[in-house]
């Protein structure tokens, strides 16, 4: 297994758990969205060093490397859709960060091989979407929420 290979599987791994782990934030402090750029990084950082720790800890055969990678991509991903929220408000950062969150989307598609590219994106674009209604569903049911 090449080495790039050998990272592919923990980058597509932390880019979507860190991007969807985000969400909920995101959903959740629309109402705050002076909070939503601290909270993701708190966060990303967090969730960063728990995905790495935890891929190391699980002795899987990927190494130290692809553990350090899960860790990075976990926290950029976690990070990247806030980042509008560090500079702006409303509907330009809501607009911006959809934008961004699609890029990551599509970027996981494009790591993913064994399929066509639309396939692909046809089924991470699926599971983005299905994790997205459950996470505003359940924005929908948290008190103080502005899902």
């Amino acid at each position: 297994m090449t080495r790039l290979r050998r990272f592919t599987r923990p980058a597509i791994f932390g880019l979507s758990d860190g991007m969807m782990s985000l969400i909920g934030v995101l959903l959740y402090l629309l109402g705050h969205q002076n909070l939503i750029f601290p909270a993701a990084l708190s966060g990303a950082i967090s969730s960063a060093l728990s995905m790495a720790g935890g891929e190391w800890l699980s002795e899987s055969d990927s190494g130290l490397g692809a553990s350090c990678v899960m860790g990075a991509a976990t926290g950029f991903g976690a990070v990247l859709p806030a980042l509008p929220y560090a500079v702006a408000t409303g509907t330009a950062a809501l607009v911006s960060s959809v934008v961004i969150c699609a890029g990551i989307g599509v970027l996981v598609a494009l790591m993913r091989t064994g399929r066509s590219r639309l396939r692909a994106l046809a089924e991470t674009g699926a599971v983005l979407a299905l994790i997205f209604a459950v996470v505003l569903m359940c924005g929908l049911f948290l008190p103080g929420s502005a899902a």
